[in-house]
């Protein structure tokens, strides 16, 4: 598995996972839109449908809520701004030199145990990121320092 996807479940590179890889289409024109890839712990894919290519019966993360026995608790994603890859300039159909965001999700049970890690690549060009938030208007601010 990649460093980054290793990194994130906390394992060495070498550790067996399941690996689900899909590229994804604009249903309007056909154009390839992201690149996935799920990494599942291979103690709760192996040897269950989700090693075989066919789509998965319901959202992923039921798959492994029913086959793991635990519920998806918390979830981290790291957002990389990068150059793409050969691969991804290919399959995506960029320029050379053009920018991605790729997005590395970690998603945890209650008691912390890894239940996948995913990564998603899109065209920069075509992400926006809106980042919406109450602002605590009664948060204990410090004083501004004294002027001399």
């Amino acid at each position: 598995m990649p460093a980054t996807i290793a990194e994130a479940m906390g394992v060495p590179e070498d550790t067996e996972v399941i690996t689900r890889r899909r590229v994804l289409y604009d249903k309007n024109t056909d154009t390839p839109e992201e690149i996935g890839s799920s990494y599942l712990p291979a103690d709760i894919a192996r040897g269950t449908y989700l090693e075989k290519r066919e789509v998965v019966p319901k959202a992923l993360f039921l798959c492994v809520e029913e086959l793991s026995g635990k519920r998806y608790h918390h979830a981290r994603d790291q957002w990389i701004a990068r150059s793409a890859t050969l691969e991804g300039t290919i399959t995506l159909g960029l320029t050379q030199g053009a920018q991605v965001m790729h997005v590395i999700h970690t998603a945890r049970a209650e008691d912390g145990a890894i239940l996948e890690v995913s990564e998603s690549i899109w065209p920069a060009d075509r992400v926006t990121i809106i980042d919406e938030y109450l602002i605590d208007q009664e948060a204990n601010v410090p004083d501004a320092p004294s002027q001399i």
